[in-house]
């Protein structure tokens, strides 16, 4: 196993990614449309709605700079030179909606210094009335896929994205005081005044939407195209048997995880020798075989462990959720590979990858 595949500690995946004992390597994932990542040369027509001209150039933009193992992904036709083989085999279209938009008014004071004596150094200081706008908006974006063939639509979603802002403005001066300077500045800050969409009723910001437009983009990215993501294989950390449970020798592998994870699998390794039937165990070396690439070894480690946790139910009949979780992840991401395999011109030999018991 190649010291590169496991990763990192804490400090450098981040708090959340630690919560659960595990390693992280690197993957090739398939999108959750396989018929939008089929269709590699395309072209994006308008979307309709507040935005929507802005957003169908930042979609176009998404889909030329949509890289995996890479190389560019997508291709885009180009009609204005009439090559030959540009012709798109889908189309990118949609509309744009606003989902809410709130917006709250209020006055708030603030210090503020209006004469210094030196660097850091205030000599005056007045209290200042703001008038404060806040606003928040909510949108979503439904691109759709239409094959250029048949007409049909072959990917479809919806999208969220929200942004919020707020702006204030000095409206008075407190303290006896009245800087001539600030009056020029005292007027009243409205919606009406500000550069807006209006769509069904409201009037939000064409910034704001844009911005919440932007954060719909990354989603749809992962769902229309294979992408290259840090993975992690986690380690089961509740032993079912009583015996393993009691073994210091659980507790001390997946303490060591996060700062050895070479150290963790060889004692996963030994622990599965002593017991070849134990659910966690089983499951975590399973983890290990993951991060290291060898999916074959880790679908049938998680499918013995998914097996040997039954009799662990309550019922005696049901799997235990955390291997099947594992099982039916590892189970999607072999085929997901098969499907990039053969979508790049690699696709590997049958007879390789004969499926675990």
């Amino acid at each position: 196993m190649k010291q590169t595949l496991f990763a990192t500690t804490c400090a450098l995946i981040g708090a959340a990614a630690c919560t659960t004992p595990g390693i992280n390597y690197e993957a090739r994932l398939m999108p959750e449309s396989v018929a939008a990542a089929e269709t590699r040369t395309v072209q994006v027509d308008r979307f309709r709605g507040p935005g929507g001209g802005w957003f169908a150039r930042q979609f176009e933009a998404m889909l030329a700079n949509t890289v995996f193992d890479g190389a560019q992904w997508f291709t885009l036709a180009d009609f204005s030179y009439g090559v030959p083989g540009d012709t798109p085999a889908g189309t990118y279209t949609g509309h744009i909606d606003i989902d809410s938009y709130d917006w709250n008014e209020y006055h708030r004071t603030r210090s503020k210094c209006i004469e210094w004596d030196g660097l850091f150094d205030c000599e005056t200081r007045v209290d200042v009335e703001e008038l404060c706008i806040e606003e928040r908006v909510s949108v979503s974006a439904h691109p759709r896929l239409i094959d250029a063939d048949t007409g049909e639509v072959v990917f479809s979603g919806a999208y969220g994205g929200d942004a919020s802002t707020e702006s204030c403005y000095e409206t008075g001066v407190y303290d006896g005081v009245f800087d001539k300077k600030l009056k020029r500045k005292r007027r009243h800050h409205g919606l009406n005044g500000l550069h807006s969409i209006g769509f069904a009723g409201l009037d939000a910001p064409a910034d704001l939407v844009r911005e919440a437009l932007f954060e719909t983009l990354g989603p749809i990215r992962n769902d229309i195209a294979p992408r290259n993501a840090t993975v992690r294989a986690t380690f089961v950390t509740e032993a079912l048997d009583p015996v393993v449970r009691a073994d210091p020798r659980f507790e001390q592998a997946l303490k060591v995880s996060s700062k050895d994870p070479f150290t963790s699998c060889a004692m996963w390794s030994g622990m599965a020798e002593e017991y070849p039937a134990s659910p966690a165990i089983i499951h975590n070396v399973g983890a290990c075989a993951e991060a290291s690439s060898d999916f074959q070894a880790a679908q049938g480690h998680y499918a013995k462990a998914a097996e040997y946790s039954i009799p662990f139910s309550a019922d005696g009949v049901t799997v235990g959720p955390q291997f099947l979780k594992a099982l039916r992840k590892l189970s999607d991401q072999r085929v997901g590979l098969e499907i990039i395999d053969e979508l790049t011109g690699k696709r590997i030999p049958v007879e390789t990858e004969e499926p675990s018991s």
